[in-house]
């Protein structure tokens, strides 16, 4: 797999959010990125009840739509799960919301374990332009999400026991990142 979805050894320095653009769990997600021989690949799926990592962090993939810039080369993405719930620009569902939640916690474990801030955090957007995430664009909600992420940073910065994303076992469930040396 990792000759054509992950070639490259990467030390990241940002992440980047995505919506699936689909109705699928974040274990089907992986499945089906590892079942065939498209390029296109990301670091960890999110729903409304787990992590699943896909690409381990020291390996880039390929979710940004910039070619080999910093979004393909240097960044961790983080694709959301269930964002076609309702259509692509309709009202965000229960569970899409419960998975959005659970990405922002995870984006801020991940922001933290590396000692960033949130000018780390990007969308596909600012890499490619493309609509993405879509339904944070639709509903026009990226920026509540953002506070939600610094929310939980400020949290884990004080010491505070965030939650995290429910995981079972998976391919890698990833609940709380670490680094990857």
């Amino acid at each position: 797999m990792y000759s054509y979805k992950a070639p490259y050894a990467m030390t990241p320095q940002y992440v980047t959010v995505h919506n699936t653009g689909n109705t699928a769990s974040a274990r089907n997600e992986v499945a089906y990125m590892n079942s065939n021989y498209n390029y296109t690949s990301y670091h960890v799926a999110i729903d409304d009840k787990e992590a699943v990592q896909a690409v381990p962090f020291n390996r880039n993939a390929w979710h940004a739509g910039d070619g080999n810039g910093n979004g393909n080369r240097k960044s961790i993405g983080i694709e959301i799960c269930y964002s076609m719930d309702n259509g692509y620009s309709g009202a965000k569902s229960a569970r899409y919301k419960a998975a959005e939640e659970n990405a922002a916690l995870y984006i801020a474990h991940v922001l933290h374990q590396y000692g960033w801030g949130m000018d780390r955090l990007k969308r596909h957007y600012d890499w490619s332009g493309k609509d993405c995430p879509h339904k944070m664009h639709a509903t026009g909600t990226y920026q509540a999400f953002r506070n939600r992420v610094q929310a939980h940073l400020n949290a884990l910065k004080k010491g505070s026991t965030a939650s995290k994303p429910a995981n079972k076992p998976a391919s890698k469930p990833a609940a709380k990142p670490k680094p990857q040396k």
